[in-house]
């Protein structure tokens, strides 16, 4: 629950800087709200910040704040005269107070032998203590709250770049008018001294070395009373920069190197530093010590106070992203003091109620930041500040603005550049001006009056007056010029009105300059120092006519103008303020310059009574779902006046309802979760669904209450959003510190129908990590249609159970949008649900099929377009579904086109609107190509010999075109054709050669027979392919004599057997004959089976290579014989392969075909066939034996 303060500024130019952090805490109540108890609470739990109950344990210390619930009375400062003065008497009624106010807690420490250290400035106390004593102090009835004290992390530094200077000057010094002040006014800041709360500044820079007040005129340093170092960061009691930032900030107040670096604004005024900032992070404790050390700076060993020695000016580029009140008082404390107060307003927009702390406070005079081209910075932050007034207070120049750094000179970006300007400008004000030296109000007022008017009111406020620019861009000349100087008198009144004295009237000078005074209670006022000259006087205020008058002064004269001023007369304004949500409660309306506010009642209606005139009516909504606004009215009477307030967006357009009762969206299937703490789960999304323009397909619940969709984290450390850390893409429906027990679980379900399907995480009877005690029980639901809601019940009373230290809303992928509903506020309450939806984006899903068998196809790129304009885009999952989230800001038709390897085109038209949904399936074509039988081809062929062999591609689905090759393009495998197109349900039949020339006898040609088309299914079939190239063959026609060669069906030859003669092959033994013209069933080789040789005792091969080899047998019974009349047995090599042949029986019959193949091994040269008879004679037709190279091994 880290709340990030950060130095605001960017990279240097060739450099690498990152903006400090610090954590706030001190100086503002609990952050959780405190209801009335259904059950007793302790004092710790009732005034303890949820983080610190969260860190004490029963054993161990913890460092917290406790702040006291008094601060000490300055009337007495804001009456002195002078500034040491008023310095002199903040300092001693704020250390009598604390030491007073903060007796009885000291002795307790004291006591107790607690580490602890007091800070007078804002009434508080940091303490390193345990449990138990943190108890003993809530007990105390003066401790208003005990905070924490937080570590915080680095923000991504902001880019900058050099600009071209301007005559030499820096374009940021010269679009101020700085040097106009210098050679017009001869003003260059002598006399006033300014100091930075930063990262420290590097004294002997060359740009700054001559400024430092430390420095004695022999060229020794004497540190005391000019640097603080709280934290010892710097060696030697010297001052140091160890980050740049705070060198760059000086430098841009006071740099000047005397050789072409005119960096700085007031380069005459003289500087002192305090070291707020250790390193990369500003702790609350130096940050509060340096700002006690700027009323009343010390030695070097922090002792001997001096208010005298306070600076004039105090710069701060630091602040926090929320406003918290922390640093009011020691803000309040510095213009009870005479210091001018100038902060950074913010590096978080471009959003509006962007503004943080303290720059946003009603008593700090805060900068936002423009460009080169007069243009506010996208970063610049936006108000409304602390109770909706405007904030920034104005604008000065803040990007690519070159200043020193302890290396040399370099670039930043960033507020944090902006309000060095603006102090600054004070300092040479104050040194053209004594008369208002130390008047910080009526130095506001200067700079709001001279400030240029910029009209961008896109977050409230007027073209005079606005949320981005504050009273404008920041002129130093026009506010110098605006001070009284030269020769003066004194101007004195009284304003009265209906014969009465007139209080807090606003007279206002103009002339020779520009002066502001109220008067008192006697209706009197005075003015001791003014420019000689004649002036308009105009007296204001609200509930009064505008009344003018005439004076003339003289110098060492004080001349008088009494006023008299009406009664105006009033209207009432009604009207009701109204929402996305419906009438807004609570709405506050503030009517811009005057006391007058109206709260909206339930029915969101409100009244205020004015004077007639023109105003600019504030509307703050009291809800988090929507953001404020200014309308402009005109009181003549009665007047009605409704307002109409936007929804709060994100930048994805993001947008928020609140809502309350209605069913409980519970889960009903459990997750596994891999721990009890900082546990994870996956939860199964069996659709996909959109957040923030990407589209999901799964996502992991953390015990955390987080649910991430992409980088995950199981950190209980909640932050603010966005934050580019992890975890991101992501809701957060309750990120906080959670542990499962057998009483908890994490649960999930779906339910409605598409296009509006739903999936349910629920949290069910969690309970809280640091209070053990307390459950609550939530979930977070997801739509495809591009809306999540999250949903709340049995929260209770507890401490923990609203949200205290909780983050709540959702991000995107990147860390870098986020829709934050609330960082540890109180603001879940039972049956309480948050919808949310886009605003500015649309969802098309659907599913995509396959036309021939209706089936998904995965893996379609599916892309969305609007006149050729790509808006999104998802590619189909298993189940064929896509999700695509496009950016949608008007009705329109968009373009669907999708595309698939090995389909056609598919593309359907969406009619698209904001917030809309589009369910569209879309069908792809495609062929359907397949060879029909086509199997693994083995073939012997002896060398430079060819085959073919033929197979057929049929169609069942679109046309398509189809090819057919060797895989690596080898030469003895061919195709006729090789490709084509074949139209839906046409056939083709294609004929391969297989090509044996010049492959060496004995070799194996292996290959793979690419079969493909654009077949979505199969576009890609592979058939093995294996060509033996034998050794040794021989392919016997039994029985055939005076035949000659015969060739079979598939391009084999076939030759007569013979009578074995040595050194050859052929039958052996006593055979006979057997012919027949009756066909032979069961083969197509006819010729070769109506021959046969009978009663051969065996077939022999000689000279035969040694190797595997295959023996084909072929039989057919060509007479009457029966079965069992002829049996007989195939041995090969001595061994028998194939017993008992009974060719009648087997076959079924005569004159049918019967074959028998087998393998066997030739070790000796020669293979012996032999056909051993068991009844009868042996009986062959076909005999063929075939070198196996690819057999071998």
């Amino acid at each position: 629950m880290a709340r990030p303060t950060v130095l605001r500024r960017a990279a240097l130019s060739a450099l690498t800087a990152a903006a400090l952090t610090l954590p706030l805490a001190v100086g503002a109540g609990p952050a959780q709200a405190a209801p009335a108890p259904a059950k007793a609470v302790s004092d710790l739990q009732a005034k303890a910040e949820a983080a610190v109950l969260r860190d004490l344990g029963d054993e161990g210390k913890v460092t917290f704040w406790v702040q006291l619930d008094s601060q000490a009375d300055m009337s007495a400062a804001r009456a002195a005269k002078s500034k040491a003065a008023k310095g002199r008497a903040v300092y001693e009624a704020k250390t009598e107070h604390a030491d007073r106010s903060q007796a009885e807690l000291r002795a307790l420490l004291k006591r107790e032998k607690a580490s602890y250290k007091s800070f007078w400035i804002a009434n508080t106390v940091q303490v390193t203590a345990d449990k138990a004593v943190a108890g003993k102090i809530a007990a105390l009835p003066e401790v208003a709250a005990i905070e924490a004290d937080v570590p915080l992390l680095l923000p991504d530094p902001l880019p900058a770049q050099d600009e071209p200077a301007v005559d030499g000057i820096e374009w940021n010094v010269d679009r101020i008018n700085a040097p106009r002040v210098w050679n017009e006014l001869g003003v260059r800041g002598e006399g006033v001294v300014v100091a930075n709360i930063d990262s420290g500044v590097a004294y002997q820079h060359p740009a700054v070395a001559d400024g430092y007040r430390g420095l004695r005129s022999d060229g020794t340093y004497d540190h005391n009373y000019n640097w603080f170092d709280p934290a010892n960061m710097c060696a030697n009691d010297t001052p140091c920069d160890n980050n740049n930032h705070g060198t760059h900030t000086m430098g841009t107040m006071v740099g000047d190197d005397g050789a072409g670096n005119q960096v700085g604004v007031a380069p005459g005024a003289q500087w002192i530093a305090a070291k707020g900032c250790e390193s990369s992070s500003c702790s609350q404790a130096s940050l509060l010590a340096s700002g006690q050390w700027v009323v009343a700076p010390t030695d070097l060993n922090g002792q001997n106070p001096r208010p005298d020695l306070a600076p004039d000016v105090v710069n701060n580029s630091w602040g926090n992203t929320v406003i918290d009140t922390w640093y009011k008082a020691t803000v309040q404390s510095w213009r009870d003091a005479g210091i001018f107060p100038a902060f950074s307003n913010g590096n978080s927009g471009p959003g509006c109620t962007t503004s943080g702390s303290p720059g946003a406070y009603t008593n700090s005079y805060s900068s936002g930041a423009f460009d080169i081209n007069n243009a506010i910075a996208s970063f610049s932050s936006r108000g409304t500040g602390e109770t909706g007034g405007i904030k920034p207070n104005l604008a000065a120049p803040g990007v690519n603005v070159r200043s020193s750094i302890p290396s040399g000179f370099g670039s930043m970006s960033g507020t944090s550049m902006a309000s060095p300007h603006t102090a600054a400008t004070v300092a040479l004000m104050w040194s053209a001006s004594p008369a208002i030296r130390g008047d910080v109000a009526a130095t506001e007022a200067l700079l709001n009056q001279t400030a240029i008017d910029v009209d961008a009111t896109t977050c409230g406020g007027t073209a005079a007056n606005n949320n981005v620019f504050g009273e404008g861009r920041l002129d130093a000349f026009a506010a110098v010029s605006a001070t009284p100087r030269g020769a003066l008198g004194a101007v004195t009144g009284t304003v009265t009105s209906g014969g009465a004295p007139l209080a807090d009237a606003t007279v206002r000078f103009a002339g020779p300059m520009q002066a502001t005074v109220r008067t008192g209670a006697d209706g009197s006022y005075g003015l001791p120092k003014v420019m000689v000259g004649d002036y308009t006087v105009t007296v204001t205020k609200f509930g009064y006519l505008t009344a003018e008058a005439t004076v003339t002064v003289t110098e060492g004269g004080t001349a008088t103008r009494d006023v008299t001023v009406d009664a105006a007369p009033s209207g009432t304004l009604t009207g009701t303020v109204r929402s996305g949500g419906g009438t807004e409660a609570g709405a506050v309306l503030v009517a811009q310059g005057t006391p007058v506010t109206a709260t909206a009642g339930a029915d969101g209606r409100y009244a205020m009574t004015l004077p007639q005139g023109t105003y600019e009516i504030n509307v703050t909504p009291a809800g988090r779902c929507s953001s404020p606004t200014t309308v402009p009215v005109e009181i003549a009477g009665d007047t009605v006046r409704d307002v109409d307030l936007a929804d709060r967006l994100d930048a994805a357009g993001t947008n928020c309802r609140v809502r309350s009762g209605g069913d409980f969206p519970a889960g009903d299937t459990q997750v596994t979760m891999s721990g009890t703490t900082s546990g994870t789960g996956t939860v199964a999304l069996p659709f996909p669904v959109a957040l923030y323009g990407k589209t999901y397909r799964t996502a992991t619940a953390t015990v955390e209450g987080v649910l991430a969709f992409g980088t995950s984290s199981t950190s209980s450390a909640n932050v603010s959003l966005p934050s580019t850390g992890t975890p991101n893409g992501a809701l957060y429906p309750f990120w906080d510190n959670f542990t499962l027990d057998d009483e908890s679980g994490v649960y999930t379900s779906r339910r409605g129908t598409a296009p509006h399907r739903e999936v349910v995480v629920e949290w069910r009877n969690i309970k809280f990590g640091s209070a053990t005690t307390q459950r609550v029980t939530f979930s977070a639901v997801i739509g495809e249609d591009g809306s999540y809601s999250f949903h709340y019940k049995d929260i209770g009373t507890g401490n923990y159970e609203n949200g205290s230290a909780a983050t709540i809303g959702a991000e995107n992928a990147t860390g870098t949008d986020a829709m934050l509903y609330a960082y540890n506020q109180p603001v879940v309450s039972d049956g309480m649900s948050l919808e949310f939806s886009t605003t500015k984006s649309a969802v098309v899903s659907g599913v995509v099929t396959d036309d021939n068998d209706g089936l998904p196809v995965a893996g379609a790129t599916v892309g969305v377009s609007r006149d050729g304009t790509a808006s999104g885009a998802d590619v189909t999952d298993e189940n064929g579904a896509y999700l695509a989230q496009v950016p949608v800001t008007a009705a329109g038709s968009y373009d669907v086109d999708v595309s698939a390897a090995h389909y056609g085109a598919g593309a359907r038209t969406a009619a698209l609107e904001p917030r809309g949904v589009s369910r569209e399936g879309v069908t792809l074509k495609t062929g359907a190509i397949a060879p029909a039988g086509l199997s693994a081809y083995t073939l012997v062929i002896p060398a430079d010999q060819q085959r073919t062999r033929t197979f057929t591609l049929a169609n069942a689905g679109s046309a398509a075109d189809w090819s057919v090759a060797e895989k690596d393009g080898a030469g003895w495998l061919d195709a006729g054709p090789a490709s084509g197109r074949l139209a839906a349900g046409a056939e083709q039949q294609v004929t391969l050669t297989f090509d044996t020339t010049g492959a060496e006898p004995g070799s194996v040609l292996r290959g793979t027979l690419v079969v493909a088309s654009e077949s979505g299914r199969t576009p890609v079939r592979e058939v093995p392919v294996t060509v033996a190239v034998p050794a040794y063959q021989a392919a016997l026609d039994a029985g055939a004599e005076d035949v000659g060669d015969r060739v079979d069906g598939l391009g084999d030859t076939w030759t007569a057997d013979q009578e074995y003669t040595a050194g050859s092959y052929g039958w052996v033994g006593n055979s006979g004959l057997q012919q027949t013209t009756k066909a032979v069933a069961g083969t197509d080789e006819q010729a070769l089976f109506q021959t046969s040789r009978t009663g051969a005792l065996e077939y022999r091969f000689d000279g035969v290579a040694d190797g595997v080899y295959q023996v084909e047998l072929g039989f057919a019974e060509l007479s009457g014989t029966k079965p069992g009349a002829r049996v007989f047995d195939v041995m090969a090599e001595d061994a028998e392969q194939i017993p008992n042949v009974d060719v009648a029986l087997e076959a079924g019959g005569s004159y049918r075909a019967l074959t028998r193949s087998f393998t066997v091994e030739v070790t000796d040269g020669q293979l012996n066939l032999r056909l051993p008879a068991v009844t009868g004679k042996s009986l062959v037709n076909l005999v063929r034996v075939s070198h196996r190279p690819d057999l071998a091994g």
